[in-house]
């Protein structure tokens, strides 16, 4: 899918910016098959109301950043790449805060919080995340994209399209164990995919009613639908709860505490209350962390049967 005049726009604004940082959390962890950032220059596919499309940015000077897509959805991706980027973000008071956290927000000068308006395939590899680790997600939304999307409009190599809800709802379900995923992460993406128009108005919602929204649906619990919202929504105060490893990590950098529960990471980010996901993000961005205490788990093997299933279908 190819279009030799692509649409065009120039975006200015104030400050840093960091695409990698801000574009990478809408993706998946590792390898995503739909995007391609660095710290100046991204590429990123979606569907759009008016079809696909495939949106590129670079930094083109400090302050200016040159947006280019193509696709029947090109208007649509362009009119919307200023929240994309969280260029209109306003400034920070920092004064007011530790130091360390200062320092913390220096680090991670650039990073802005994404708003896409695609809340169902900002879902799908937040979904696939659920239980498991971040490579096992992120093998497995790469082998679903490869096997059940379509390449993505532009002249990129190898950029695939997301999984919409027409294509979610094609996958068999026997698809989902054998490229990867949980049987139950593909029942809650089949879920997702039945009421896509009720998960799109989220992305119209305050906080506490995206929130509502979309742990509503089964499958979808807090972690799953704060992770959306802070990752894909904008939304800055989101913190995701129950995560095996975030508590941890956040009562570490903020406190020097080598284990912490939900609760105690509360506690640490209330003086922050307003951008508590923002400074999340800036402690996960380049933030200390504690000391491994065990091996990596090993990615599971998937059941050869499962395998031999996937050669079947579509």
């Amino acid at each position: 899918m190819t279009d030799a005049a692509p649409r065009a726009a120039e975006l200015r604004f104030e400050g840093p910016l960091d695409l990698r940082a801000t574009l990478h959390p809408i993706g998946a962890v590792f390898g995503d098959p739909t995007l391609v950032a660095s710290a100046t220059d991204a590429v990123r596919a979606t569907r759009t109301p008016d079809g696909p499309a495939t949106l590129h940015v670079r930094l083109a000077s400090p302050g200016c950043v040159a947006a280019r897509a193509w696709g029947p959805g090109a208007d649509w991706v362009l009119a919307r790449a200023r929240g994309w980027l969280g260029l209109d973000e306003p400034p920070i008071d920092l004064a007011r805060w530790a130091p360390s956290v200062r320092a913390l927000a220096r680090r991670a000068a650039g990073l802005r919080l994404a708003r896409t308006e695609r809340v169902f395939e900002l879902c799908v590899p937040i979904v696939l995340e659920q239980l498991v680790s971040g490579a096992e997600a992120s093998r497995a939304f790469a082998r679903l994209v490869r096997r059940f999307s379509e390449r993505a409009p532009g002249p990129f190599d190898d950029l695939w399209l997301p999984l919409g809800p027409d294509e979610i709802r094609a996958i068999p379900q026997a698809a989902f164990p054998a490229c990867g995923a949980l049987p139950r992460q593909g029942a809650t993406l089949l879920e997702l995919a039945r009421r896509a128009s009720r998960v799109e108005e989220a992305a119209s919602m305050d906080a506490d009613a995206a929130e509502r929204r979309l742990t509503f649906f089964p499958g979808v619990g807090v972690w799953t639908a704060r992770s959306a919202m802070l990752r894909g929504m904008g939304f800055a105060d989101a913190v995701p709860l129950g995560d095996y490893n975030l508590a941890t990590v956040v009562a570490f950098h903020l406190a020097g505490e080598e284990r912490a529960d939900d609760a105690r990471m509360l506690e640490l980010l209330e003086p922050f209350r307003g951008e508590r996901g923002r400074v999340v993000r800036w402690i996960l961005n380049g933030g200390a962390m504690p000391e491994r205490r065990g091996p990596r788990a090993a990615m599971r093997e998937i059941d050869p049967a499962a395998r031999d299933l996937l050669r079947g279908l579509r």
